[in-house]
């Protein structure tokens, strides 16, 4: 029953967004040029700035690396980590345009922002993630305090449109963060790996058995965020988590 519903809200939300982009056709969330009603958000011009195309990259953290480097178990940036997901998948480094992007998603009026680098995210790795077959796609969580002073939570648009893209199902609720904590962002790297311990925890264990979770994010830096995370999801029985971002953090900008 609960498919049943998931399907029919999908389905009721692509004719929704057919008829929208019948009476104002789309236009690119950068740039505000006009857009092919198949387009992800932005145009192609502002896809290659946002997110030009990078084919060495940790295949651990997604991070950027030089040819020919086997990062099976990691890069410079994550091997002394250990991470309990499994990889990490993003569209670029957190910088430049794609940074601007990720700061514009959080605010008022960001909403469609963080719905084109879901598009766009999708676009590039729906094919690789479905090979292992996700469950679910569930979003970080923020505090329930924080989460009354923001319109919108780019980490929920953004799971989401990936769910949308993978054909399954978006979890917002099973997964909660219960203690509230100074942002990420606000810490020294030391510290960010402490800030967490405890913070979040999952409602309903039975829900996440033996299941694949896409865990989705907006930035991706030290990677404390997304491990903390998962290793709840395990508790509660997740067999795999994999991790979805906008952006890879590193260095000063992150």
């Amino acid at each position: 029953m609960q498919a049943l519903f998931q399907r029919t809200r999908r389905v009721a939300a692509d004719l929704i967004q057919a008829g929208s982009a019948f009476v104002y056709p789309p236009a690119c969330v950068h740039c505000g040029h006009d857009l092919s009603p198949s387009a992800n958000g932005f145009c192609p011009a502002c896809t290659d700035l946002i997110a030009p195309h990078q084919p060495d990259r940790c295949v651990r953290c997604s991070a950027p690396v030089g040819p020919h480097l086997d990062t099976t178990s990691g890069c410079i940036h994550c091997r002394t980590d250990p991470f309990a997901f499994e990889r990490v998948v993003s569209l670029g480094v957190y910088e430049a345009a794609l940074r601007e992007l990720c700061i514009a998603a959080k605010h008022a009026g960001g909403h469609a922002v963080a719905a084109a680098l879901g598009d766009l995210l999708a676009a590039r790795e729906a094919d690789g993630l479905r090979e292992h077959n996700i469950d679910v796609v569930i979003p970080v969580p923020h505090h329930w305090f924080e989460r009354l002073a923001r319109p919108h939570l780019p980490p929920d648009v953004m799971a989401r449109r990936l769910a949308r893209s993978l054909r399954t199902n978006c979890d917002v609720h099973t997964l909660a963060k219960v203690k509230r904590t100074p942002q990420q962002s606000s810490l020294l790297p030391t510290e960010r790996r402490n800030n967490l311990r405890g913070a979040f925890r999952v409602r309903q264990e039975n829900l996440l058995r033996d299941r694949t979770v896409l865990l989705v994010d907006d930035v991706l830096t030290t990677g404390t965020t997304a491990h903390r995370a998962t290793r709840e999801l395990k508790s509660a029985g997740a067999k795999r988590v994999f991790v979805a971002v906008a952006a890879r953090g590193i260095g000063r900008n992150a």
